[in-house]
């Protein structure tokens, strides 16, 4: 069998996401491909580094079983298993190799290896690791993993005496992997078309209620007592005038309080909440803001309704504000160029 099963432990999950989802004899492929991906990885693929294989297969099965994806302990792991990776194991892999490079009769003269354990990264830590990634992995998957054939097939790896003997000595072949990936792979990249133009479609969808009804909100607005609007479309109201100072270039920089709503009253932004003002140049801010800023003094208070072209366009911000949405602020102009 080519060593395409040979993998460092943070790049299983990689290979492991391409093994097929049929069955073959009774196994469920889907589960036996990880779980060899998982087996050659400990068997062959860390060199030197002996974990505990009771400790990577229970950690895995219980996370599988019982953890979240979302969980901050899933992106720590990772962390923590690359600084291992790269600050212990790659530098002890490296010795280890050059030493095996050395003929001598006299192993006592050698240079002694680098610590690939010790009281942080200990065999038993490193081993829960590794499993609590695998289980990840695993839980990661499209499909549902049976983890009594993917422990199975680790076993099976395990008892490989060398890569060679795994063609024939696994429940499955190289080639029945091999087509089981391919036409994974295909269902996989097919999935992943219809839900892009599925998404698609429900944007353009989005696009065009938006657009409607910003348009319609904007013209209500427009007849409201006190609101002007400026050549660019903007809508605007000078709730306090304040003084005479304005910010006049795009380069000044203004101290504000505000808060942000879509046309549907949700308020998606507020410096209110925070309880801390926010200074910021013009040039920085979407262009309502950039022209809106400079209608009122210090001191004053402005509302401005700023339609999607003056403000986030067709890519929206974030999750509460669509595309091509409307927008409102209420903002209090404490100080022009505050740092003069």
């Amino acid at each position: 069998m080519k060593r395409v099963f040979l993998l460092a432990a943070v790049a299983a999950a990689t290979l492991a996401t391409s093994c097929g989802s049929s069955f073959s004899r009774g196994i469920d492929t889907l589960s036996y491909c990880v779980g060899v991906n998982v087996g050659m990885s400990m068997r062959f693929g860390m060199e030197g580094m002996d974990v505990d294989r009771d400790i990577v297969v229970n950690t895995m099965e219980d996370f599988y079983k019982n953890g979240s994806l979302e969980d901050p302990k899933v992106m720590e792991n990772r962390q923590k298993m690359m600084e291992f990776q790269y600050g212990r194991y790659m530098q002890y892999l490296h010795a280890k190799r050059m030493q095996d490079m050395v003929e001598t009769d006299r192993p006592d003269t050698l240079e002694p290896l680098p610590a690939l354990y010790d009281d942080v990264f200990t065999r038993e830590s490193v081993s829960e690791m590794i499993g609590l990634d695998f289980g990840a992995m695993a839980k990661g998957l499209n499909e549902k993993v049976d983890i009594k054939t993917l422990v199975m097939a680790i076993d099976d790896c395990q008892a490989l005496e060398s890569v060679e003997q795994a063609d024939t000595l696994l429940r499955l072949s190289e080639a029945q992997m091999r087509d089981f990936t391919q036409r994974y792979v295909a269902e996989q990249q097919r999935k992943a078309q219809e839900e892009r133009e599925k998404a698609m479609k429900e944007r353009e969808k989005t696009m065009k209620e938006n657009t409607e009804l910003s348009a319609k909100w904007l013209e209500e607005v427009a007849k409201e007592e006190g609101v002007q609007k400026t050549e660019s479309g903007l809508l605007y109201r000078i709730d306090r005038q304040g003084s005479e100072v304005k910010a006049t270039k795009d380069e000044d920089v203004v101290l504000v309080h505000y808060e942000g709503k879509t046309r549907n009253g949700n308020i998606f932004d507020s410096s209110y909440e925070r309880n801390e003002p926010i200074s910021f140049g013009l040039n920085q801010v979407i262009k309502g803001w950039t022209e809106g800023m400079k209608l009122v003094g210090e001191g004053g208070q402005i509302t401005l309704w700023i339609p999607s072209e003056l403000a986030y366009g067709e890519r929206g911000a974030g999750a509460d504000i669509g595309p091509n949405e409307a927008l409102t602020f209420k903002v209090e102009l404490l100080k022009v160029n505050p740092e003069e």
